[in-house]
């Protein structure tokens, strides 16, 4: 199966954006995205500082990785192994029955519980990195598949940040919807 070069550009910003935004924002505060590294209780304590900042790191590579072509396979799939880990991070936690911390995703930007919802979100994520890995089929892009590239990222983005404050406030909904 092959992926047309803008549907697959596209996927690529969209997820560099995203994944570059989750960085940057951990970083901006390391010490909070280290206490909630240690809330979902799976590393060892000795180990928490150093993911606290190897983690946002690699995102941020990854994020570039994805903006050059030849590096956008290895990007994606490394994409793909840091969504795996935080998504069975989530998993377990869910299984555990701890959803009252914060996942941590986008540091003090966006403070969610864990929930199903992060679940497919996060599988979605995961959707977007395999088309990227994808092979492409042999076509030049044009002026107007690079309007629709960016375009069409800004579109994602978007609609991934809304779903991720419809996340982050559904639990408050419900509670007032319990009044």
């Amino acid at each position: 199966m092959a992926i047309d070069p803008a549907i697959q550009g596209l996927c690529a910003l969209a997820l560099a954006l995203i994944l570059g935004a989750s960085g940057a924002l951990k970083l901006r505060d390391l010490e909070l995205f280290e206490g909630s590294l240690a809330n979902y209780q799976l590393a060892p304590r000795w180990l928490e500082t150093p993911l606290a900042y190897l983690f946002p790191i690699l995102e941020c590579v990854v994020a570039i990785g994805l903006l050059i072509g030849s590096a956008r396979t290895i990007a994606s799939t490394a994409s793909l192994a840091l969504l795996a880990i935080f998504t069975g991070a989530i998993a377990i936690n869910l299984v555990r029955g701890r959803v009252d911390i914060d996942c941590g995703c986008f540091g003090p930007a966006l403070r969610q519980k864990l929930s199903g919802s992060l679940l497919c979100r996060n599988l979605f994520l995961m959707l977007v990195a395999t088309i990227v890995i994808l092979p492409q089929t042999a076509r030049a892009l044009g002026a107007l598949d690079i309007a629709t590239i960016v375009m069409g990222a800004a579109t994602l983005v978007i609609l991934y940040a809304s779903a991720n404050v419809a996340i982050g406030n559904a639990p408050k909904m419900r509670a007032i919807e319990m009044m």
